[in-house]
């Protein structure tokens, strides 16, 4: 990634120019719809796509932020300090930078923006040492996941055909890997672990299993990743199960941790975009976990950016944690409602027969 943060700067602020003017031009499709001109059908498609701009615009703002960072003082550090549990955190950054590239090029069309998104995934996906293995790698997996279901529903993706398709391989090899990894527990002959037990301390070869609740919804996000986009996989019922058994071990929270309920609408989604339905122990938004949110102003998502303008360089330490939260904002957005309203494969006809708006998850 050393290399490729050359190319951060080349493509930070591309798509910039389009994704102004289809903002520009949401807004006054939705001033159109509200004076009553239109068919039904137009106001619903207007308030569809406006809605979609005001998503678009707020994910966009972390690109502007950090697109054209320089990020080799953090590589160089994660590169030094391969197995750190901490490194999974950081991955959130590629892979919100490549969401927003992904925006960036469903709106103008510029494959330089669908480039950038490739590489950042790509990156991701073989940069496994920095980041598997460990406690909140589950939640890299999933992030991951659902950010390549997004790159595979692209309306156009020619001359990326081959690239997308050998990424998608790699990342459901390393789902899988990881899913069975955690679900045996490292056991072996000199220590064997059954299936069953894998919550205790026969866990090997993932460092030892805390109990904070963060943690365990990780682990239940890459159960779900896994016996969602590998239905097939023989080892598919037993992944679910165990996410099943992971997820409702979450303590139930009127106003619940965000990073909690973030990875665990990740592991929803999961199941969503595979086309299935998520279970009912990851649904937040009925039953204990989504109880009394509204009433006591509790809100899932983050307050907002804490980077208040473009940023030059990012080391070790504060700015690497502000970044790694700003870049939690744009998660947020694309797993607690974008996806949900918008799912992958939907920009390419806005205005489809249905024309509804889908209600997002929390």
């Amino acid at each position: 990634m050393t290399r490729q943060n050359r190319n951060f700067r080349s493509f930070g602020r591309v798509g910039a120019v389009a994704l102004a003017v289809f903002l520009a031009s949401s807004l006054l499709l939705a001033l159109r719809a509200g004076d009553g001109a239109d068919s039904p059908e137009d106001r619903i498609s207007s308030r569809r796509q406006a809605l979609r701009a005001s998503e678009i615009r707020v994910m966009d703002i972390f690109g502007q932020n950090y697109g054209s960072t320089d990020w080799s003082l953090v590589t160089s550090d994660l590169e030094a300090h391969p197995s750190d549990p901490a490194n999974p955190a950081f991955m959130s950054v590629p892979l919100s930078l490549a969401n927003v590239y992904l925006n960036r090029y469903e709106v103008g069309h510029d494959k330089a923006n669908l480039e950038r998104s490739v590489q950042l995934l790509e990156w991701v996906a073989s940069s496994r040492a920095l980041w598997g293995g460990r406690d909140a790698s589950g939640s890299v997996v999933s992030y991951m996941d659902i950010s390549l279901s997004r790159l595979r529903a692209e309306c156009d993706i020619g001359g990326f055909e081959t690239r997308i398709d050998e990424l998608w391989r790699a990342a459901m090899a390393i789902t899988a890997e990881e899913a069975q990894a955690l679900l045996e527990g490292g056991g072996g002959p000199d220590r064997p672990c059954h299936p069953t037990q894998w919550l205790g301390a026969c866990v090997l070869s993932i460092l030892p299993y805390p109990a904070q609740e963060e943690a365990r919804a990780s682990r239940a996000a890459l159960l779900a990743a896994a016996s969602s986009f590998l239905a097939d996989d023989p080892h598919a019922p037993e992944w679910a199960q165990s996410a099943r058994e992971l997820a409702v071990r979450v303590p139930a929270s009127v106003c619940p941790a965000a990073e909690t309920e973030l990875v665990l609408s990740q592991g929803a989604l999961s199941y969503r975009l595979a086309g299935g339905d998520a279970p009912a122990e990851f649904d937040a938004g009925s039953g204990s976990r989504g109880t009394g949110q509204a009433s006591l102003g509790c809100s899932p998502f983050p307050a907002g950016y804490e980077t208040a303008g473009s940023v030059d360089v990012v080391t070790p330490g504060d700015s690497l944690a502000t970044a790694i939260r700003d870049s939690r904002v744009v998660a947020f957005h694309l797993s607690e409602d974008y996806l949900w309203r918008f799912p992958p494969g939907s920009q390419c006809d806005l205005d489809d027969e249905e024309g509804d708006i889908r209600a997002p998850r929390y």
